[in-house]
């Protein structure tokens, strides 16, 4: 029976999908024949009855009469007396005006059935699907199985719903950058302002005392001019970025000293603008070695590094670079005195809004370490947080720095 079943369910379908005027004209041909059927029988039975009885009064030429004229034709009934006269009448009525009683019965019932099979139920889901989007609730589906012109309608509103759903997401994705955005930018400030601040202190505390030669102060003054200027660039930039990912990533060839020196004077800064002891160790012998580096991002990374560092250092923070250049890697690593990561921080604390610890929510916007991480991304790098086991935090910034050399001999024997 399977192969019956499978031809019924095909033939459902088919008409379930059948268009509007193709089921309309199916309905009105299944009333016509269920109309002219019960009609037929309705007369040909009040015809039978109605014969029987003028036979009963024996009068054989109406009987005649009405088998030649058929039994759509009525008579004068005034042969028939009381009660009889009333039933042939009755039966004759019936017998004339059965036709259009039924098509006009089938009519109102074949306009109900078609409502109820073919509109009243994608009417509700469209009903339901509009209220549902007019309350901005978009968490569910239109779905109506039917390929009529309703079907249709249906499949338009959830390509609708579809799309609002992409919008919305896009939205709050652009919501959530520009928010980002802006912590970023905020929390960028920070680094330089502290810089300068530090510089502004040692220059405020040795002045007055004597103690820095006028080439010291020169030198002072030139690198915070240099630290504004770089204030400047930044703010330019993000003015005009929508996300932390357009960011841009300016290499230029510089050399490694030069790069470690920009460190350290960010590092006597910070040491001069806090209460805690901050040291800087370079681990590399080779100075002289020229790389490809963007060192505002360096810094960046570096400046925000250290101001979580110095946030939670009880004493002492250190600060090593290093270069590898078989990897022709450069490492940044800032280790402080602090109680260090727990284990759910070590999993959440490159996230954005991740904030170290909870009894300080006011502090900071939780958004350092991830802004480091998408710089050492651009950079080609990584960042790493773990726990010192001497105690305190350790983070480990890398950045791809591509030794080059000017040398044309150098050149053609590398290629």
């Amino acid at each position: 029976m399977d192969w019956l079943e499978e031809r019924v369910e095909r033939l459902r379908r088919y008409i379930r999908d059948l268009s509007f005027r193709k089921a309309m004209i199916a309905y009105i041909l299944v009333l016509s024949v269920v109309v002219f059927g019960l009609s037929y029988l309705t007369i040909i039975v009040c015809w039978q009855w109605e014969m029987e009885e003028w036979v009963r009064y024996e009068r054989a030429d109406l009987a005649d009469l009405v088998y030649r004229k058929g039994p759509l034709w009525g008579f004068h009934f005034h042969f028939a007396e009381g009660t009889d006269y009333w039933k042939i009448l009755f039966l004759d009525l019936i017998r004339v005006w059965c036709p259009f009683f039924y098509a006009f019965a089938g009519m109102i019932l074949t306009v109900c059935i078609f409502y109820k099979k073919r509109l009243a139920r994608p009417l509700s889901i469209l009903e339901d699907s509009v209220g549902r989007i007019w309350r901005n609730d978009l968490e569910f589906r239109v779905c109506y199985e039917s390929r009529d012109e309703l079907g249709s309608l249906c499949d338009s509103v959830e390509d609708m719903r579809t799309e609002l759903v992409r919008g919305k997401e896009e939205m709050w994705r652009l919501v959530e950058r520009q928010k980002e955005l802006n912590a970023a930018f905020a929390h960028d400030l920070r680094t330089p302002l502290t810089v300068l601040r530090g510089y502004t202190d040692f220059l405020l505390r040795y002045i007055p005392e004597g103690k820095i030669s006028e080439e010291k102060m020169q030198d002072t003054l030139a690198l915070m001019s240099d630290h504004i200027r770089r204030l400047e660039n930044y703010s330019r930039t993000m003015k005009g970025i929508r996300s932390i990912e357009e960011v841009p990533f300016l290499p230029e060839r510089t050399e490694l000293g030069s790069l470690q020196k920009k460190i350290g004077e960010v590092v006597f800064a910070l040491d001069q603008a806090g209460d805690v002891r901050v040291i800087y160790q370079r681990r590399d012998a080779a100075g002289a070695v020229r790389v490809e580096a963007d060192d505002n991002i360096i810094i960046e990374v570096l400046g925000n590094v250290l101001s979580n560092a110095i946030r939670y250092a009880k004493e002492e923070i250190e600060v090593v670079s290093d270069y590898d250049e078989a990897k022709e890697e450069f490492l940044l690593t800032v280790r402080d005195d602090g109680k260090g990561f727990s284990e759910e921080q070590l999993q959440k604390a490159l996230q954005p809004y991740h904030k170290e610890y909870e009894e300080k929510p006011d502090e900071h916007f939780g958004i350092g370490l991830h802004i480091c991480r998408e710089f050492c991304r651009k950079h080609g790098g990584t960042l790493n947080v773990a726990n010192s086991i001497r105690g305190g935090a350790v983070v480990t910034a890398s950045f791809i720095c591509r030794v080059y050399s000017e040398n044309i001999s150098d050149i053609l024997s590398d290629s």
